[in-house]
């Protein structure tokens, strides 16, 4: 990264040990992402990764909760349940009827199925009406989260893997040589994923599981760094409540539409949705990316 970017990305705290999600993110002003149900649980989509060996995603998806969960069981105030595996393949909030914070691999390309005309594009809504990625094609996995804009508390939160552009495996091993061995190991995208799902933003901090580069091959971030693992015991310490970076929290109900916005049900109001993407180092969304 060149001097003046890297001092610009010190300056904004982009290299702290973590950084907690915000409503808006990046400024301070606005209220911390976290939850308050002291048991969250999660569930995989019965559908998996065909073109996983096995089924092997379903491990390695366990394995990267169950890291974190190591971390609340030591510090923490939150338990992360798996549920039964579920036939369910929409993410996004319900206002009416049960919500499940589903994990689930997309393996169709919205491009190559969807009409142009279609007007799923315009709602935003594509990716749950044909079942397929419809997000930037080097966008790894994103976590869509939703939440109340005036208090942070979080609601609901799913994870998506683009299996419609990568080749996901549980294998270790880099450059690829066989079937069983290709570039983007699913524990390692999870482990990051799932530190979104539980409060966490990007930082551009070396060796940190949050940070968004992902190069081909990479499988450091499978184990929790010393930062994120603080970021539990201080958001969620253990036999305390959650903690809130804003007092007093002014409401438990889901705020107004705001930028990337989700429907609520019929009549309801639009909660306010959080998205962070997961990318490979070749491409990132930000100009300060360390290369």
């Amino acid at each position: 990264m060149p001097l003046a970017p890297l001092l610009l990305a010190m300056a904004l705290g982009q290299t702290d040990p973590y950084i907690r999600s915000r409503v808006d993110a990046g400024d301070t002003g606005t209220q911390c992402l976290y939850w308050t149900s002291p048991r969250i649980v999660w569930n995989q989509s019965t559908y998996g990764n065909p073109d996983t060996a096995g089924d092997s995603e379903f491990d390695a998806i366990r394995a990267s909760f169950q890291s974190w969960q190591d971390i609340f069981a030591e510090c923490g105030n939150l338990a992360l349940v798996e549920g039964p595996r579920v036939d369910e393949r929409q993410v996004g909030y319900r206002r009416q009827g049960d919500n499940t914070n589903l994990v689930l691999f997309r393996t169709r390309d919205c491009n190559t199925v969807v009409p142009e005309s279609e007007a799923c594009w315009d709602d935003d809504t594509c990716a749950n009406t044909y079942d397929c990625w419809d997000d930037d094609d080097n966008t790894i996995a994103i976590t869509l989260t939703t939440y109340d804009e005036r208090s942070g508390i979080i609601y609901d939160s799913d994870i998506s893997f683009n299996a419609a552009r990568f080749s996901f495996t549980t294998a270790t091993c880099f450059p690829p040589t066989t079937t069983q061995c290709v570039a983007t190991d699913v524990q390692n995208t999870a482990t990051h994923e799932v530190g979104h799902l539980i409060g966490l933003d990007h930082t551009r901090a070396s060796g940190s599981t949050m940070n968004p580069s992902a190069p081909p091959g990479e499988v450091s971030k499978r184990v929790v760094d010393s930062g994120s693992r603080g970021f539990v015991c201080d958001a969620y310490p253990q036999g305390q409540a959650s903690q809130s970076c804003l007092h007093p929290v002014t409401s438990i109900d889901l705020g107004p539409k705001a930028g990337g916005c989700s429907a609520a049900g019929p009549g309801g109001a639009l909660a306010l949705v959080a998205v962070w993407s997961l990318w490979l180092a070749r491409r990132r969304r930000h100009e300060e990316a360390v290369r």
